[in-house]
């Protein structure tokens, strides 16, 4: 399998909104808490409030990276990581449903890691995620309790429906 990353670019929206969209389709919904795959729809996805979302994870300069996985011309997979003032925040690490377990997740995760180099990162990640985090607990990262959990509620999402989320970190700083 010949894999390319590269840095992202501002035209890369498209087609890094349609890898997320699928992504968050295939990993986030839960019918329990009402998070059904109309919650990830390609409509909510491209409204302005998520695309100004998705194209702010883009960003690349000195604070902020993103990294790109082709698979020929085909996105399927993607990691964004930004400076904070006391750690580094994850903002998405994404790779499509069918290429999981591959290695790509793994090079994205090395050129963030390098990148982040002397402080901590730390993510957000939906609590009914459990397969993501025990991914995450594996690469070493620790649920920080510090943090607590949080609920988070899309605009364009139903009232009701809120989901829970707890902050993991990654400790980098001993």
């Amino acid at each position: 399998m010949n894999i390319q990353i590269r840095l992202a670019r501002k035209s890369d929206l498209p087609e890094y909104t349609n890898l997320l969209q699928k992504t968050y389709q295939d990993a986030y919904t839960n019918e329990s808490i009402g998070l059904t795959k109309e919650c990830f729809s390609e409509e909510i996805f491209d409204s302005p409030d998520t695309q100004k979302y998705l194209a702010s994870n883009l960003v690349v300069n000195d604070k902020q990276k993103c990294w790109l996985a082709f698979l020929g011309s085909q996105l399927v997979g993607s990691i964004s990581i930004i400076e904070r003032e006391k750690d580094y925040e994850l903002r998405g690490f994404y790779v499509a449903t069918q290429h999981q377990g591959k290695g790509i997740g793994k090079k994205l995760w090395n050129l963030a890691l390098n990148f982040a180099r002397i402080k901590d990162i730390t993510l957000d990640i939906y609590v009914h995620s459990t397969k993501t985090i025990e991914m995450y607990k594996k690469w070493g990262f620790v649920i920080d309790t510090e943090k607590g959990e949080f609920y988070r509620h899309w605009p364009e999402w139903p009232e009701r429906i809120k989901a829970k989320y707890i902050y993991m970190r990654y400790r980098l700083v001993k």
